[in-house]
């Protein structure tokens, strides 16, 4: 065998061995993109979705009112999406069945985003917290939304 025979098979090995690199080189940065690919949308979709939803919570706040305090349950939405059909059940009774409500008082079913809402309160003997509060509702990210705490003064 002549030495350029040598060197040509080397080359020609050198070369094949360089292509496979070339290949699974460009084959694993394709899967990668792919996979950032996949994060990154996913990440879009979480973030509209985001947008999307409500995010109730509820307080009882004190206020000074024109002769004493007022009491005020206040339901606030924190999210950036709109709450509607708004549910409360309070201390296991719908919100205008609950005896610290006052009667007369309308229920509100909807709250915009970074808004609230709030109920006057009569609370005395037998209607005073600790309450258990649940909140139901529904927004345009598509799942339901639910908040339950126990509220105190």
């Amino acid at each position: 065998m002549s030495p350029s025979l040598i060197i040509s098979i080397i080359a020609a090995v050198i070369s094949a061995f360089a292509i496979g690199v070339s290949i699974w080189t460009h084959n694993r940065n394709h899967k990668l993109q792919a996979r950032i690919v996949a994060l990154e949308e996913a990440r879009e979709k979480d973030r509209l979705a985001e947008k999307q939803k409500a995010n109730l919570t509820a307080r009882i706040m004190r206020e000074p009112g024109t002769r004493n305090m007022r009491d005020l349950l206040v339901i606030e939405n924190s999210g950036h999406g709109e709450a509607r059909n708004i549910k409360i059940i309070l201390a296991n009774k719908p919100i205008l069945e609950h005896p610290a409500v006052l009667q007369g008082t309308n229920e509100v079913t909807k709250v915009g985003p970074n808004s609230h809402i709030q109920y006057l309160l009569a609370l005395c003997m037998g209607n005073y917290p600790p309450f258990d509060i649940e909140i139901t509702w529904e927004d345009d990210s598509g799942e339901s939304g639910k908040y339950s705490t126990t509220l105190t003064l």
